[in-house]
């Protein structure tokens, strides 16, 4: 009986201790991810836009993703479009966007209990409306020509050229395509003299050909 009642107290003894180790052990939590980005300082072109992100907690566990989910449905998830990251304080620059377009983003963090999002925000990329831009047009390696093309928000345009202002001036029309433009100025139908300009928006430059009554030239664009 002796022998059994101190193996009976060294047991509960050693129960009693583990106990009380297991209760000192800290809770685990899912991260806290947020957005540094607002509306008035968010850096947007046509087709690329930058959200600052920051994971403010860990929740006591190593983070193993972080960055930027984005989708122009409302509630975007690591599941659609997304960024990766290496460092908890972050500037994720999401490109290959669509101009004029509206998009939602998160922030998100994930550890070993889960996935955390921040806020949903949404952010649109520049719209081509009512911008003036500065277009070289290349003839050959030794000549070349710079005009001011606006693109107004009805769907027309003017085409003007700085050094001989008036001279040249030309109204057109023109749409976007998701990112491909198509501009032409029809100056005079009759004698088959359309200037038609295709060509593709990157960041706030564009780049394409342009194919007229000579032939087909290169031209490339950026807006003041």
């Amino acid at each position: 009986m002796k022998t059994y009642f101190i193996k009976t107290v060294v047991l509960l003894g050693v129960f009693f201790i583990s106990s009380c180790e297991s209760d000192d052990s800290p809770e685990l939590l899912a991260p806290t991810a947020t957005s540094e980005t607002t509306a008035s300082n968010i850096e947007a072109t046509y087709t690329t836009i930058e959200i600052n992100g920051n994971v403010s907690s860990t929740g006591g566990s190593e983070i193993t993703s972080r960055g930027v989910c984005w989708s122009t449905n409302q509630d975007p998830t690591i599941n659609d479009s997304k960024t990766t990251e290496t460092s908890n304080t972050f500037t994720s620059t999401i490109d290959g966007l669509v101009a004029n377009t509206t998009y939602n983003f998160r922030v998100y963090a994930t550890n070993s209990v889960g996935t955390s999002y921040g806020t949903v925000q949404a952010f649109s990329t520049s719209s081509l409306d009512d911008t003036m831009w500065d277009f070289l047009i290349v003839y050959d390696p030794n000549q070349s020509t710079n005009a001011d093309v606006t693109f107004n928000s009805d769907g027309t345009t003017l085409y003007d050229e700085p050094s001989s202002p008036g001279t040249y001036a030309s109204n057109g029309t023109w749409s976007l395509n998701g990112n491909v433009l198509t501009y032409d100025i029809d100056t005079d139908p009759n004698n088959n003299s359309s200037y038609l300009f295709t060509g593709t928006l990157s960041n706030n430059t564009m780049t394409g050909t342009l194919t007229h009554y000579t032939g087909v030239l290169n031209w490339s664009a950026t807006k003041y």
